[in-house]
Formats: C-alpha cells, sequence, structure tokens
C-alpha cells in the first residue's frame, strides 16, 4: 500500500477562487433554511435537548443526565452556554441556523469538487433541511467533519488541530464518533506511505490519534444508557455474520429505516405516484450509490477500506441501537462524503489528474437524489408540520383562563415539546410528577395506564392545584373504538380503554380542540376544570 508522493494535484483550480459564487450560494442557502425554520413547528426530541440542556441543576448533573438521553455532551453544552448568555429558546434554532451555514460556507469555499457537485450537497434534504432547520445535534458534527477534511491535508504540520477536531465531533452523537474513529483510519493508514509514515510516527501525531480514541471513548460511556431504559441497546439480537453478508451483498436492505429512510433520502420521492414500489426503489439506488462511490475511490485503497468500514459501522449501529431515521442516514451521507473529499486531496499513487472530476461523478446519485428530495421535505413541511404543539400553544395564548393551566399528555412524552412554547406547568401522569421530560425506564414510570385512571389522576390534580388541566389524548383509536389497547414507544408499556372509562371522559372532561394535520404528536385537548367544594376528594382511579 505505499504510496509515491505526488504534491499538489496538477490541473485542478480550487473553487475558492470564485467569492462571488460563494456568496450568492450562501446567501440562498441561508434565506432557503431562515424562511423554512420560521415555518418549521418544534417537535419533541428537539425540544428535550434543550429542556435538559438548562434545566440541569449543574454541569455535573447534566452530564449524569446524559445516560437518559442517547447522546454526548457537546450538543446540551452548547445550549446551556447560549441560553446562559441570552435567556431565550431561540437560541436552538439561531444556534442550528448557525452551523448549518457555516457548514455551507466551507463546502462551497474549500470542497474540491465541481460547482454541480458542491451545490448539490448544500441544497439537498440533509444540510438544507435536516441539518439546520430541525434543531438537533447532528448538525454540530456535520461543521466538525468538515473542518476535519479541511484539517487533514495539513496533518502533518497540525496534527493536534485535527485530533482534538474529531474528538469534539465524536461527543455530538454517536454515528459521528463512527465517523471519528473511520477519518482517524484513514490517518493511520499513512503508516504504508514512506512520505507520510515519519509524521505519523511522531510524539504529535500518536498524541493526536490517542485523543480521537480517547474522545470516542468518552462519548461512547457518557451516551450509554442503562440497561433499564427503553432504548438501552441489545446486543444478543445482533447476528454479526448475517449482517455483514447483508452488508455487501445488498447494503442498500441494511442501511434502511422506517418510512425507507436511507442515506441517498430515495424513500421520500414520490415512487408510489410513479407506480415503483418505493422499498425496491430506495434499495437500489443505494446500492447503485455506493457501488459508484466505491468504485470512484478504488486508487485510494484507505478511504475505499474507509467506506466499507463506515457501512459495516452504521449497519451494525441502526441494528443494535438506533433507529435508522433520515437524520442518522444523514451523517452517513456526509462521511461518505468526507471520505470523497479526502481522497481528492490526498497524493495519489500515480498521475491522475481527472480524479477530482472521476469522484464526483462517482458521488452523483447520492448526491442527485438526496437534493431532489429537498423540495419534497419542503412541501411536506409546510403541508404536515411536525407537531401540534404551536398549534396548542396558540390555544393556551389565547384562552386567558388557560394562562395558569396544567398540562398533561398521554403518552406524556408529546408534551415535552410544550416548554418551548409556553410557561405552563407540564405535569408527568406516568411518574407523577411535575417534569419537563419523560424517563423512558422501568423503574420510575407507571407502564400500565386506563384511559379512566388517566381521567382520576387529571381530577385530582385539578383539586390538588385549583387550576384546570389540560389533557392531550393522542390515540385515535381512542374516540373510534369502543375498547382498545396501545403498546407505547418504550418497554412494556400501553394504554387501555373501556366503554366505562369513555363514558367518564366525557362526563368529566369537555373537548376543546383536535389538531390533526401534524406530521407527529396529534392529539385531542379536553378541559378538566377543577371540581368546588366537597367533591373534589377523589380518588387517583385505576392504575
Amino acid at each position: 500500500m505505499a504510496m509515491r508522493h505526488q504534491g499538489p494535484v496538477r490541473g485542478y483550480r480550487s473553487p475558492s477562487a470564485d467569492n462571488r459564487f460563494v456568496w450568492v450560494s450562501l446567501l440562498a442557502f441561508v434565506a432557503l433554511t431562515t424562511l423554512l425554520a420560521l415555518n418549521h413547528v418544534m417537535w419533541r426530541d428537539e425540544v428535550r435537548a434543550l429542556s435538559v440542556a438548562i434545566n440541569s441543576a449543574s454541569w455535573g448533573d447534566l452530564v449524569r443526565n446524559l445516560h437518559t438521553e442517547g447522546h454526548p455532551i457537546v450538543w446540551y453544552a452548547v445550549l446551556r452556554a447560549g441560553y446562559a448568555l441570552t435567556h431565550s429558546v431561540l437560541v436552538m434554532p439561531v444556534l442550528s441556523l448557525a452551523f448549518a451555514a457555516g457548514s455551507a460556507y466551507l463546502i462551497l469555499r474549500f470542497a474540491p469538487f465541481p460547482t454541480w457537485a458542491r451545490l448539490l450537497i448544500v441544497f439537498g434534504a440533509f444540510l438544507g433541511y435536516q441539518f439546520s432547520v430541525v434543531t438537533r445535534n447532528y448538525g454540530i458534527a456535520i461543521l466538525l467533519m468538515i473542518v476535519a477534511c479541511i484539517l487533514f491535508p495539513k496533518r502533518r504540520e497540525r496534527p493536534l488541530a485535527l485530533g482534538l477536531t474529531l474528538a469534539v465531533m465524536a461527543n455530538t452523537s454517536i454515528h459521528a464518533a463512527i465517523g471519528s474513529l473511520v477519518i482517524a483510519f484513514v490517518w493511520s493508514m499513512d503508516v504504508f506511505n514512506s512520505i507520510n509514515r515519519p509524521a505519523l510516527l511522531r510524539a504529535p501525531a500518536i498524541l493526536a490519534l490517542v485523543i480521537v480514541v480517547g474522545g470516542v471513548i468518552v462519548a461512547v460511556v457518557s451516551a450509554r444508557p442503562s440497561p433499564e431504559m427503553a432504548f438501552a441497546p441489545d446486543l444478543s439480537t445482533l447476528d454479526l455474520d448475517a449482517l455483514v453478508r447483508k452488508v455487501l451483498m445488498d447494503p442498500g436492505s441494511s442501511l434502511s429505516g422506517p418510512g425507507y429512510a436511507n442515506v441517498a433520502a430515495a424513500g421520500d420521492l414520490p415512487w408510489t405516484q410513479l407506480g415503483i414500489d418505493r422499498g425496491a426503489a430506495s434499495r437500489i439506488i443505494v446500492n447503485v450509490a455506493l457501488l459508484s462511490i466505491a468504485w470512484s475511490l478504488r486508487k485510494n485503497r484507505a478511504c475505499l477500506i474507509g467506506m466499507l468500514l463506515a457501512v459495516l459501522g452504521f449497519s451494525i449501529l441502526f441494528r443494535a441501537a438506533y433507529s435508522p431515521s433520515l437524520r442518522h442516514e444523514g451523517v452517513l451521507f456526509f462521511l461518505l462524503v468526507s471520505l470523497c473529499w479526502i481522497a481528492c486531496v490526498e497524493p495519489a499513487e500515480e498521475a491522475d489528474a481527472g480524479r477530482q472530476r472521476r469522484i464526483a461523478l462517482g458521488m452523483l446519485p447520492l448526491l442527485l437524489t438526496q437534493s431532489l428530495t429537498l423540495p419534497v421535505l419542503v412541501r411536506r413541511q409546510i403541508i404536515y408540520p411536525e407537531s401540534s404543539s404551536k398549534l396548542f400553544a396558540q390555544l393556551i395564548q389565547g384562552t386567558p383562563r388557560y394562562r395558569d393551566a396544567v398540562i398533561m399528555a398521554e403518552p406524556d412524552y408529546v408534551a415535552e415539546t410544550m416548554p418551548y412554547y409556553v410557561p405552563n406547568r407540564v405535569f408527568m401522569p406516568r411518574q407523577r410528577e411535575f417534569h419537563y421530560r419523560v424517563y423512558f425506564d422501568e423503574v420510575r414510570r407507571q407502564k400500565r395506564l386506563t384511559l379512566g385512571g388517566l381521567v382520576g389522576i387529571a381530577d385530582s390534580l385539578t383539586c390538588a392545584t385549583g387550576r384546570i388541566a389540560l389533557l392531550a389524548i393522542a390515540y385515535p383509536k381512542v374516540f373510534t373504538d369502543t375498547a382498545g389497547r396501545v403498546t407505547l414507544a418504550y418497554r412494556g408499556a400501553d394504554f387501555t380503554w373501556q366503554p366505562a372509562d369513555k363514558a367518564r371522559l366525557f362526563a368529566r372532561g369537555k373537548q376543546v380542540a383536535a389538531f390533526e394535520k401534524a406530521a407527529e404528536e396529534n392529539y385531542r385537548v379536553f378541559e378538566i376544570a377543577p371540581r368546588s367544594g366537597s367533591g373534589c376528594a377523589v380518588a387517583t382511579g385505576p392504575r
């Protein structure tokens, strides 16, 4: 695997030369994402991170809270520091847009790809929506990944800068931690390069790689949930041999997630309107895209092996711990782009003046598909907001008697969004406490709950506080089926109802709203007013 040093690639003009292109494109990106963000409705996973960051009693308490979140500390630390400076929840979307704009600028300014490739990367489903408008911890990971790509050619002179960047990147998410390991692996392949080997074996480079590994270990330890958590990984069910075979034979299947989410964002395209099976189309596109990238990387064996490790690592992560949602697939998307970036700027084993164009063309199926998906996501957001939380907040703000009402919900986690919009206290009925988040464990929460019991809890709460309870129920079947049972998203928890339970709900509560147009978090809201006089001494109902 020894490489001959060829020096700078000839015949390739750096895209950073055209500043007008960079700034006009960046302005268009900022305008687009800002407009989308103004229309965006927060949902529970976004607000939960902010609530944990600002409600932790101390930095030490924040570190302890990470074990219930499944993510490392960087995003929470940034939110906590930002909120301490501004005292505004708007710090979350502003930071998300700022990180995305920084990523877009660096790609447009420094990426060693043709103009069309840089535009497709920036104006795509991932950076144009998932890592900008949606305010999660993944956007800052992408910014750090791009910084690592820029630093990679300078690793011989500045190894610690690259090592620290990868270590911090690892602590944005477990997905980014895999990315840090993959890029560090490509770096370690300098040991087979007679030119780069001396720099790699010096103390600064060794220390930098140790820092990367240490950063990954800290990320895994801090984010690892305790065994009783509902989302704790269960490695006993993982058939690694079968998964490796699937990755090699059909990676499009191994990387597929709910709603056919995948690394090319192909599952969101309107295949059904064209009479095409969505699952088959998505799988084929991912397989073609990965094969195309692998072929383009064939002359850089370190990056090619890194790509295989990335696909295998994410496949294991998706099957063992994290559901492969589009935001998770997007981290893999940018990791593949990063490997192609590194392959473009690294000295080649042999003269290869056209490799930037060849590698860019190899990425074309991946880039084009996720770029075509962006308008689909934009249209969906306009028609179907992520949550009903903003409409619920408008109901509260527009009704004077609701200004001090207590918010309840079943499932209780849909109420986690509300603190972003209103100051009303939130009561978690399965935990029997006022709180800003749900504990997804098997110890601190009531696993089985009936509709009658839920109404009883709301009834007792109004008696104890003297305030109206606004009860949001997010199960449509409660209102269509005479009796039934719903299994919740955490282990062993369910919700049941019988005719007597429904009668109790409608006798005690008054429906004041029905929110049914969101992509997530739809519910009907019932007002349960405090009883007067001695009628306030009621039980909490069946558990």
